[in-house]
């Protein structure tokens, strides 16, 4: 895909015709496959903050589908609550329809932080900043939206911001060169990264795809990095397992949907002491999703 757009690189604004619409998704003309929502009523009473973001988030009454399990949005939420004193702002990458921000999103307010959205495809950004406008108003003036991959918020952003130390949510392209750019971008700026969650980790699919996240995490840190599993483990009879019909997907049994790698003692493999920032920015277009 070939970058055209001249928001590319850039903070976007808000579309204003999206603050009456009753169907955002329609306007921008995003389809909605399976319709799922994470369950987040199962973690009722575990944490007053998570019952109280996870009633907001539910109280919007728009049609969305989440791409994650309630139980990597509950370990995401733990994660920022037990650093967020470290932290001055949350990014989360890859935002599809505004699942992870949405509680990301909840974190801001009662925690202090800031939250940058990035994504390469614009109407999504849109999206999301719509559901969380209608879910946590009072938060929208530390919330951005960024339209373009990791590797050039990172230069255009993170390099320039000295005093950030951000938590980074990767649900971006799942495909394994691209999860090699993202990565490697964020070595240029490590010391303004307090870590990475990731998610889809041991997604598999079609062979065009190359989703190998984890192979990714181990060709960037070994295969012997420290990392905190994050969200389900799947069961062999679980029915996100099998391919699904629409591109094939589906995750591995008994392996964590995610992982949290902390920044601090990490052992980098890659890239090497040749290569700068700009070598890992897009060229032709993005091949993020």
């Amino acid at each position: 895909m070939a970058i055209h757009q001249n928001t590319w690189g850039t903070f976007l604004e808000p579309d204003p015709g999206l603050a009456d619409a009753e169907h955002p998704h329609e306007a921008l003309k995003i389809p909605i496959q399976g319709g799922h929502h994470a369950e987040l009523d199962i973690f009722a009473g575990k944490n007053a903050v998570f019952d109280r973001m996870a009633a907001r988030i539910q109280s919007v009454g728009i049609a969305y589908e989440d791409q994650c399990s309630a139980y990597h949005y509950f370990d995401l939420f733990g994660r920022v609550e037990r650093c967020h004193g470290e932290l001055s702002r949350l990014v989360d990458v890859g935002v599809f329809m505004g699942g992870s921000a949405a509680v990301l999103a909840g974190c801001v307010e009662p925690m202090g932080l800031e939250l940058d959205l990035v994504d390469v495809n614009d109407a999504y950004l849109q999206f999301t900043y719509e559901r969380l406008r209608r879910a946590f108003p009072r938060a929208m003036t530390r919330i951005r939206m960024f339209h373009g991959d990791l590797p050039t918020y990172a230069a255009r952003v993170l390099a320039t911001e000295a005093q950030t130390r951000a938590l980074v949510h990767h649900d971006g392209a799942h495909s394994f060169d691209q999860v090699i750019r993202d990565v490697s971008a964020l070595y240029f700026v490590r010391e303004r990264v307090h870590g990475m969650a990731i998610q889809g980790t041991h997604l598999r699919g079609d062979i065009r795809y190359l989703n190998f996240v984890d192979a990714a995490v181990y060709a960037m840190f070994g295969v012997g990095v420290k990392y905190e599993p994050l969200g389900a483990n799947f069961p062999a009879d679980a029915p996100v397992t099998v391919p699904n019909e629409w591109d094939g997907n589906y995750f591995l049994a008994g392996q964590p949907e995610g992982m949290y790698v902390p920044f601090d003692g990490v052992e980098w493999k890659y890239p090497h002491p040749m290569m700068e920032l700009e070598d890992f920015l897009p060229g032709e277009g993005p091949s993020g999703g």
